[in-house]
């Protein structure tokens, strides 16, 4: 046959199957369905694989253009030039947009906007499959097998761009209490029907009536889980939709809140703990010490790492807690001190109870990586040590590369200098 003397040819057709499978996987990641973590795990990590799903299918579907996937013997139906020419839209669509989902300085508002429009070359991609020429059919295995990820992520598409805007869905709440805690914005909601049931460490995504606020933003519940199911969330000013929300978000305002979400709660048993909350991080470990109340633990010491004194709005509140919790030590680590929270100093702390510890952590991604390198180094299993991915929107490190490619130019230029040859020879 010729596809057996075409095998780069071959090679470029798989890739681009490959492509619509990953795409089509993704779209369907991205309904956030019950039970998608069970299989895939918590959802801060299912957003990490959604990146990293699309990159993949994006360098797939790039090396599929550039091989030449053409052979010779193949057979295509009357659409087939059609769909060669809307694959070449899709691709470069879907390049465009993947690109822009990956550059985290595009505001959040543009970037969902534009995240949407995927489906749409999605589905083109999809039209482009069913048609072209190809080395096997869409009645055969293959085809079947790669139709069905296609049907998967244009039914997912439409649910989510169609059908779930007019779906009800999430719990009805309204917003009983407002508090303005320094860059804080602290709001109490008070369920309209049955309400959320939750874990203390959870989040969630919460969308207000208010003018410019019923987006959906994921964010962490603050406080522990309750007999009439009010909601606590503490809200850090870090980008446009938080600081629309510290001056917008009013007593009365009517919201929506859908979940839980999430895996990072506390263990059961008796085993030592550790708690590590930098800045807005603290908010997970305020649900966990509010619980404490209501179940039996082995010793916690929670670590409040903060920048400045001024930067401590929960440290009353933990206090009192810690007072009636016999088992929770709080520790303030003021980074304008001259203090830092170092491997060395929690194993000094737990007293050779290292090996035995659960470490939960909640802040920023090189202090995580830092204190657990560390940890595991000392005794600590690393299974033990559990967090939450702090930013779901990532990127791939473009600006490190950048970075990177920039010093490099200027080492060139320099050691070019250095030896006496002109830059531009």
């Amino acid at each position: 046959m010729a596809t057996s003397r075409d095998p780069i040819a071959l090679f470029s057709q798989y890739l681009g199957s490959a492509a619509l499978v990953l795409m089509g996987l993704n779209q369907f990641i991205a309904t956030r369905t019950p039970g998608l973590e069970t299989i895939f795990g918590p959802l801060d990590r299912i957003y990490v694989l959604h990146k990293w799903l699309g990159v993949i299918a994006m360098v797939a579907i790039g090396l599929h253009d550039i091989i030449d996937a053409e052979m010779n013997g193949l057979r295509g139906g009357p659409l087939a030039g059609i769909a060669e020419d809307i694959g070449e839209i899709s691709l470069y669509g879907l390049l465009i947009l993947v690109l822009a989902s990956v550059i985290t300085f595009i505001p959040y508002h543009l970037w969902k906007w534009s995240h949407r429009l995927i489906g749409i070359f999605f589905a083109l991609g999809a039209f482009h499959f069913f048609f072209i020429e190809k080395p096997f059919s869409n009645a055969e295995p293959l085809g079947l097998y790669i139709s069905a990820f296609c049907l998967l992520g244009l039914i997912s598409y439409t649910w989510m761009s169609v059908l779930r805007p007019m779906a009800p869905r999430g719990h009805g709440y309204t917003v009983s209490s407002v508090k303005h805690l320094g860059g804080l914005t602290e709001v109490e909601l008070t369920p309209s029907g049955r309400g959320l049931k939750h874990k203390p460490g959870q989040f969630a995504f919460l969308s207000v009536s208010g003018s410019g606020l019923s987006e959906e933003h994921p964010f962490t519940l603050s406080g522990a889980p309750r007999q009439d199911r009010v909601l606590r969330f503490s809200i850090k000013d870090l980008g446009d939709y938080t600081r629309l929300f510290r001056d917008r978000v009013e007593q009365g305002m009517d919201a929506t809140v859908s979940g839980p979400f999430g895996h990072f709660t506390m263990p059961s048993g008796r085993d030592p703990q550790v708690w590590v909350g930098a800045g807005i991080g603290i908010t997970p470990f305020l649900a966990f010490a509010e619980h404490l109340k209501q179940r039996e633990t082995g010793q916690v010491k929670l670590y409040y790492c903060v920048r400045e004194r001024d930067d401590i709005p929960y440290a009353v509140e933990l206090d009192k807690i810690a007072e009636a919790v016999s088992n929770l030590e709080v520790i303030i680590v003021n980074s304008a001190e001259g203090v830092r929270l170092t491997p060395e100093r929690i194993a000094t702390d737990l007293g050779g109870e290292l090996a035995r510890a659960h470490v939960f952590f909640c802040g920023p991604v090189a202090m995580r990586k830092a204190l657990k390198s560390g940890l595991v180094l000392k005794g600590m299993r690393a299974s033990r040590f559990h967090f939450e991915e702090f930013e779901m929107r990532t990127g791939i490190g473009l600006r490190r590369f950048a970075a990177w490619l920039w010093d490099r130019g200027n080492y060139a230029i320099e050691k070019r200098r250095k030896s006496g040859a002109h830059p531009a020879e």
